[in-house]
C-alpha cells in the first residue's frame, strides 16, 4: 500500500520507475525476449489469442520476480555485485530453456494433453506444472527477469532508498509493469497466428514442428550462455 502523504522524491520514484520500464520494453528487454519467446509460441500454441495469452503468462512471470527482487534488496538493505548478479542468472536462464526446450522434444504439447497417470497428484503436476506450455512461459518471464539489465540495476539502487519493503517492492513492479508495454506483444500475436496456419496447412508435421522449436530453444540457449 502506499502511503498518502508521500514526500514527492518517492512519488517521482514510482514514476521515473514505470517510465523507465517503458523505455526498456520498447528497446533492449523486447529484442532480448523476442527470439525465445516466439519460439516456444510456434511451437506449444496456436492461433493469434493464444499468442496473446502467451504474452500475458510471459509478463506476469517477469512482474512477479521484479516484485520479488524489490522485497528481496529491500530486505537485505543491499545490491549485490551487478556482474555476479548477470554471470548467474544467464546461467539459471540458459537452463530453464534447454530444459524446457528438452521437454519439448520429449514430450509434445499435443503427447501431453493426452496423458493420463492413475495418479492424481502425478497427472495434476505434469498437465499443469511440467508439461505444461503455460508454466512453461511463466517460468521464462521469471526467469529473464533474475538476469539484470542496466535500467534495472538503477531501479534495484533505487528500492533501496524507499522508505519501507513493500515500497521497494512496489517500485520493482512497476518496473516489471512498464516493460510489458512493448511492441514485442505483437510479435507472440503473430507467433501465435503462424503457428496455427502452418500446422493447418500441414497438419502431419505439427509434432515435427513442435520438436523442432524445442531445438531451437535449446540453441538460443546454448548460444546464450557463449
Amino acid at each position: 500500500m502506499i502511503p498518502g502523504n508521500m514526500p514527492l522524491e518517492y512519488t517521482s520514484g514510482y514514476l521515473t520507475a514505470l517510465l523507465l520500464g517503458i523505455t526498456s520494453g520498447m528497446s533492449q528487454c523486447g529484442a532480448f525476449c523476442a527470439p525465445v519467446v516466439s519460439t516456444h509460441i510456434m511451437g506449444s500454441k496456436e492461433g493469434a489469442l493464444e499468442g496473446l495469452k502467451s504474452y500475458i503468462v510471459f509478463s506476469a512471470g517477469r512482474i512477479f520476480m521484479c516484485l520479488l527482487l524489490g522485497f528481496g534488496v529491500s530486505y537485505a538493505g543491499t545490491v549485490t555485485d551487478i556482474n555476479e548478479t548477470i554471470r548467474y542468472g544467464s546461467v539459471i536462464y540458459t537452463i530453464i530453456l534447454i530444459l524446457i526446450g528438452c521437454v519439448m522434444i520429449v514430450r509434445p504439447v499435443r503427447a501431453c494433453s493426452e496423458t493420463n497417470y492413475k495418479n492424481r497428484l502425478r497427472s495434476f503436476l505434469s498437465r499443469h506444472f511440467l508439461f505444461s506450455p503455460t508454466a512453461h512461459l511463466f517460468i521464462m518471464g521469471t526467469g529473464l527477469a533474475i538476469i539484470p539489465c542496466p535500467p534495472m540495476g538503477a531501479m534495484l539502487i533505487c528500492s533501496l532508498q524507499m522508505p519501507s519493503i513493500l515500497s521497494g517492492g512496489f517500485v520493482m513492479a512497476l518496473f516489471g509493469i512498464g516493460t510489458a508495454v512493448s511492441p514485442f506483444l505483437i510479435i507472440c500475436i503473430l507467433a501465435g497466428w503462424f503457428s496455427k496456419k502452418i500446422k493447418a496447412e500441414a497438419p502431419q508435421y505439427k509434432m515435427v514442428f513442435q520438436r523442432l522449436s524445442g531445438i531451437i530453444l535449446i540453441l538460443l540457449g546454448v548460444f546464450g550462455a557463449m
